[in-house]
């Protein structure tokens, strides 16, 4: 696959699996290596590299005026392809680099991201590495790479092997597991690793070997035991494998026959996404299992790149294209050239199908790990490109301060800028590469679940990483783990158990440094933490606890009552509960005096049983919502601190613009403005306290003082009374915003309407004792509050005001957004309100394009725990967390959801599947051996075959039926078994084809009726045979009397109505019928014909092999008799096709499932009969066509003669 390019970049990806190699004669020139097995994988590996290209060429801001190319080459999984297409790519000697006519052409690449396997990029390394053409690999972990002497343009995106052990290291560590057990493959990654576990794990201090084995390449059954017993002995229950798959298979064998569980596996990365190890056999071993599996990633944009991809019908030699091509037909199952194709039944490849309507894992791209690798291979080789190209003249790095130019760029000049390499991913993933060209290492940790329906979930639950600035970093989310044991927690795998406070460590002699007693610590001396080696002396004053694990003063003291502190204290806390104590009895005492506030807020105020007379004309705090975005950038405020003009200050502002808020109402009280300016101090009256506290109001207002003669002497201002409160700016006259005020006045209002109902009550209607009225020389506060609790007026503003059982008003409060003008100042506006009425209930307008977000795209943030689920999913608490947190589920197979936020999932009808999405029911997928299948072709074609050599046979037999051969042993027999034959090949036919009730009751009347009368004819003719022998000698004249013609007939005639008996008995009593089977596939409704009575299946099938048995046995008795009396051979031979056949038949038959049990029965049925076809006829046939000459009496005869 190639695209030119200012810079072309080579790629080596695993496009087939597979190679076949010619076999090299060197007579002629030798052919090339072809590629077979598709690997799906390995294109979508290659799509990653183009994907990330056409990225980048799409991106200003990295390599700007520069278009990358490429130049992806197929390894085809051998070494010797791989090694050869990396050599075209450094020379440009590939088909695609030929130079055009013009001397134009592409170039050879500057760098190749590739190959997958270790063994290819050491030996394409090697060489390479001379001429430092750097390589970037994505899926090689060999830690022989990181060696800078033997590899100095190597680099690569995955973690070395060495990297895997510290990871593993961090893992027993995080467990606390310090005694484990380690099984290696017998090869160079097995045994590197166990020298590098072994020395990594002992510097570390972190644990210690229980055992180490290395597992044979084969299935050595002596050794695997010996390895399942070491592991059976063992204390560790911790058991690490650095194997491949095929290892742990033959492991897993023997560990299933032993039995032995109770282990908690952890997996290398070569089998940690092992498909062939999760199946529900090993399972209830494995489960359990943490691995650690290459980094997956996120590439945003890749699914519709991919679906973008289409065949290119007219240029059909382009190597890329071929390999579209190739992927296309293998997925559909379709041909684009179809040369026999068609004819046969296969399909054309049009190019237009749709991939998105078949299921391939070429779409799956939930699990990006060697993709996401090859995805930043590209990527760093791209930013050190533009590095290079970015540099000054006079500031490079090669001789002389030289930069190099897109014109004169080499290779090598490549390598020290992709050292230098440093980035961030879409996905958040850091990117550089350290001295050894190793990138920074992460893996992610795996955790093998099975879920109740019985499928295998790998899970995500941590990742281990190493950054620039830290070490080893292990996060895991244990909460996620499931363990394989009872108590679904981590078990313990130590030789000696922690020691705790109080003792000390002492070495076990002769065993590793894990094992050990625990020793009391003596009187006088502690140890404060586990596992400590040594205990140590408490100072003088102090003494051992009797635990041993920290030191106790000798001597005590504490806070006594005897004491004056102690005293002090006491009559402090007495003095003040004697004072709450009086506070009580005040307010108990005047507990009926109604108080109704306008700013007071508490909830707790709405408990009538505490405050009876208690109103307020402010909604309580339960009615407002308060509300913190966890990310700090969206607030949400109270109305406590919603006015708060000390918060809308330039400083705080960039943070709170945006705030949405819950405020008091405002309201408009007529006016107030005007009354407010007429407000005036009195000169004559200053002892007043209402005049003092307007003078007092004056002063501030005004900064001038009354009657005060320093003030003035000072340069102070002399208050006269008469100055204009308009001209100076206060928010004394703001009565724009009137809340608190606004609340005032309502409450005033209550009261007046309260009192105003008091005096309009007419005596005999009160609602006092006796039906009395309040009047105002005896009204009480108690009386009020009675009245105020049915007050219910509205406001000029337009509210309504009433009071509820509690004494709360009918609440509705404004929702205000605080907005920063361009000229820095704030404005709170109102964008909405919420209220509650009497008939409706809470009720929230908000005029939404009003209100301005504190956001870049100013819309509303994003604040939910969890998003929403999907239909196909289920909502599933996460334990220990809020309801709004959940994980979504998919719905297991069978079962859907359509709507978005499900709680369960629903099964689907018993006819219908749940869809791909689990979001709807579809009709299940229907099976039965159909005459579209190929299968179906095959037998169908089989049984017209043989009904048309029977045809034939009996043809030429009709034509010669004067000649000896035919009339020889009653040729009516003869003819009638070739009809009996082709009676056989067509009943196969009533097999094929959907099952309906007629052809399940006759295809068996009909097989066992015509196999019969075959076999009847058969058996007949051996019976000929034998009584024609035996008259031939002396005295045996007599018994041809009973095999005349017409008995012959008459035993053909009884033997086959005894098996028209049989199944006439058969289907009166228990017809077989069709039946719709879903035992066999859930999603698949297999139609298959019961038999009805096993037994009378049974015995249709007995009397068939009763008369076969007997023709065989009575055919092989006359096997030798003289050959111009002789059919016997003939028969004997088919009569032991015809049983072999049927016996092979039975257990075949029970043991295949659905459609294929009709494949098997039919194949049975034509067998059998081309079987006997072939052996009676075949010979026979011979001479009657090719050797004419031995097709007379005489011939007949003097063979006879000459052979006794």
């Amino acid at each position: 696959m190639h695209k030119p390019g200012d810079v072309v970049l080579g790629g080596l990806f695993e496009v087939h699996y597979s190679s076949v190699f010619p076999e090299q004669t060197f007579t002629s020139e030798p052919e090339q290596a072809s590629c077979k097995g598709f690997d799906t994988p390995g294109l979508r590996q290659a799509m990653s590299m183009i994907y990330a290209i056409d990225e980048i060429n799409n991106n200003s801001n990295l390599l700007p005026n520069v278009t990358l190319g490429y130049s992806l080459y197929d390894n085809c999984g051998a070494l010797v392809i791989g090694f050869s297409g990396a050599l075209s790519l450094a020379s440009g000697r590939e088909r695609q680099f030929l130079l055009q006519q013009n001397c134009v052409g592409s170039p050879p690449v500057l760098g190749i991201v590739g190959d997958s396997f270790s063994t290819s990029s050491i030996a394409i390394s090697s060489v390479l590495g001379l001429y430092k053409m750097p390589i970037v690999s994505y899926f090689s972990t060999c830690s022989c790479l990181s060696d800078r002497k033997r590899f100095p343009s190597f680099f690569r995106t995955i973690p070395s092997d060495a990297f895997q052990v510290h990871a593993m290291i961090q893992i027993l560590k995080r467990f606390g597991w310090t005694w484990v057990g380690l099984l290696v493959s017998d090869d160079d990654y097995g045994l590197h690793v166990a020298r590098s576990f072994q020395s990594d794990l002992t510097e570390s201090g972190g644990g210690c070997l229980a055992y180490l084995e290395v597992l044979p390449w084969d299935s050595d059954q002596a050794g695997l035991k010996m390895i399942v017993d070491v592991i059976k002995k063992s204390t560790a229950r911790v058991v690490m494998v650095f194997a491949h798959e095929g290892h742990m298979i033959h492991l897993m064998d023997e560990v299933v026959r032993q039995n032995v569980t109770g282990q908690q596996w952890i997996a290398s990365e070569a089998w940690t996404s092992a498909a062939v190890l999760q199946t529900p056999r090993l399972m209830p071993y494995l489960r359990g299992t943490l691995g650690i599996a290459i980094r997956r990633g996120e590439i945003t944009g890749f699914r519709e790149f991919l679906l973008q991809m289409r065949p290119d019908q007219k240029n059909n030699d382009n190597y890329g294209n071929s390999i579209v091509r190739q992927f296309w037909e293998y997925t559909f199952q379709c041909k684009f050239d179809p040369a026999g194709w068609a004819e046969a039944g296969g399909r054309r490849c049009t190019g237009k199908e749709d991939i998105e309507s078949v299921e391939t894992e070429f779409l799956d791209l939930s699990n990006l790990r060697p993709e996401y690798n090859v995805y930043k291979a590209v990527y760093a080789l791209a930013y050190a490109l533009d590095d290079m190209l970015q540099c000054e003249p006079g500031r490079g790095p090669f001789s002389g301060q030289s930069c190099a130019t897109l014109q004169t760029l080499e290779p090598w000049q490549i390598v020290n800028y992709l050292q230098q390499v440093n980035f961030t991913t879409s996905f958040g993933d850091q990117v550089s590469f350290d001295e050894n060209g190793d990138a920074l290492p992460i893996y992610d940790v795996m955790n093998w679940l099975q879920l109740p329906d019985g499928r295998t979930k790998i899970q995500n639950v941590g990742e281990v990483k190493r950054s620039a600035t830290k070490a080893e970093e292990l996060t895991i989310d244990e909460d996620k783990i499931y363990w394989n044991f009872e108590s679904n927690k981590p078990p313990q795998s130590v030789c000696s158990e922690s020691c705790p406070p109080g003792t000390r460590m002492a070495r076990k002699k002769g065993k590793p440094v894990c094992c050990f007693d625990c020793i009391p610590c003596s009187e006088g001396k502690i140890s404060n933490k586990a596992d400590s080696m040594e205990c140590t002396s408490c100072p003088e004053d102090f003494w051992s606890s009797p635990q041993r694990d920290h030191c106790v003063p000798k001597k005590t003291e504490f806070l006594s009552y005897h004491e004056p502190l102690g005293i002090c204290l006491t009559t402090t806390s007495l003095l003040g509960t004697f004072i709450c104590a009086v506070v009580l009895g005040i307010f108990t005492y005047h507990r009926s005096t109604p108080i109704v506030s306008y700013f007071s807020t508490c909830s707790c105020l709405s408990d009538r049983k505490r405050f009876p007379s208690f109103f307020r004309t402010i909604p309580s705090d339960a009615f407002q919502v308060v509300r913190q975005n966890v990310t700090g950038q969206q607030w949400l405020a109270s109305d406590s601190w919603t006015p708060a003009t000390l918060l809308q200050t330039p400083r705080f502002m960039p943070y709170l613009s945006g705030t949405l808020s819950i405020a008091i109402r405002r309201g408009e009280i007529p006016g107030f403005r005007e009354f407010l300016l007429q407000i005036r101090p009195d000169q004559n009256q200053s002892g007043s306290y209402g005049n003092s506290m307007v003078r007092h109001f004056w002063e501030y207002m005004f900064q001038c003082k009354f009657n005060l003669s320093s003030r003035v002497e000072a340069g102070g201002v002399l208050c006269t009374g008469q100055e204009d409160i308009e001209s100076v700016d206060s928010e004394f006259l703001d009565v724009s915003n009137l809340r608190p005020e606004y609340n005032i006045y309502k409450a005033v209002y209550a009261l007046a309407h309260a009192l105003d109902d008091i005096l309009q009550c007419k005596p005999g209607r009160g609602h006092f004792n006796g039906h009395s009225c309040s009047t105002v020389q005896t009204l009480e506060p108690w009386q009020l509050v009675n009245y105020l609790q049915q007050v219910n007026f509205t406001t000029p503003f337009g509210d309504e005001v009433s009071f509820s059982e509690n004494g709360d008003v009918l609440p509705i409060c404004d929702i205000v957004n605080w907005l920063w003008l361009p000229d820095g100042r704030t404005k709170v506006q109102n964008v909405g309100e919420v209220k509650r009425s009497d008939h409706k209930g809470e009720e929230l307008t908000i005029d939404e394009d009003k209100i301005f977000w504190n956001i870049k795209l100013n819309k509303p943030p994003r604040s939910v725990c969890s998003d929403s689920c999907p239909p196909g999913t289920r909502m599933a608490r996460k334990k220990g967390e809020p309801v709004c947190c959940f994980d979504c589920i998919p719905c297991s197979d069978g079962k859907i959801s359509n709507k978005i936020d499900s709680m369960e999932c629903t099964s689907c009808p018993e006819d219908f599947w749940s869809s791909p999405q689990r979001d709807h029911c579809v009709p299940k997928k229907t099976e039965f051996l159909s005459y579209h299948e190929p299968l179906g072709i095959c037998l169908t074609a089989a049984s017209l075959l043989g009904t048309f050599f029977c045809v034939i046979t009996l043809g030429i037999f009709t034509y010669h039926r004067q000649t000896p051969i035919v009339r020889a042993n009653n040729s009516e027999l003869s003819f009638l078994l070739l009809v009996s034959l082709k009676l056989c090949f067509l009943c196969s036919l009533l097999f094929i084809g959907r099952p309906r009730l007629w052809t399940c009751q006759l295809r068996h009347a009909a097989l066992g009726i015509s196999f019969v009368l075959s076999v009847s004819c058969i058996l007949v003719k051996t019976m000929v045979v034998l009584a024609v022998f035996k008259a031939s000698k002396p005295g045996g004249e007599a018994s041809l009397k009973w095999f005349g013609t017409m008995q012959q007939r008459g035993t053909v005639i009884v033997l086959t109505s005894i098996q028209a008996a049989i199944c006439t008995a058969w289907l009166v009593s228990s017809s077989p019928a069709p039946h719709k089977n879903t035992q066999y596939h859930n999603d698949k409704i297999v139609y298959e014909c019961v038999v009805g009575s096993t037994v009378g299946f049974a015995v249709l099938l007995g009397y068939i092999g009763l008369l076969a048995t007997l023709s065989f046995l009575l055919a092989f008795l006359a096997r030798n008799l003289p050959d111009n009396f002789n059919e016997a051979k003939l028969i004997t031979f088919s009569m032991l096709i015809f049983c072999a056949v049927w016996v092979a038949f039975v257990p075949a038959y029970v043991n295949s499932p659905g459609k294929f049990a009709d494949a098997v029965e039919v194949f049975a049925i034509l067998a059998s009969s081309f079987g006997l076809l072939l052996a009676l006829f075949g010979p026979k046939c011979y001479i009657i066509l090719l050797r004419p000459e031995r097709n007379t009496k005489k011939a007949i005869m003097s063979r006879g003669t000459t052979k006794s």
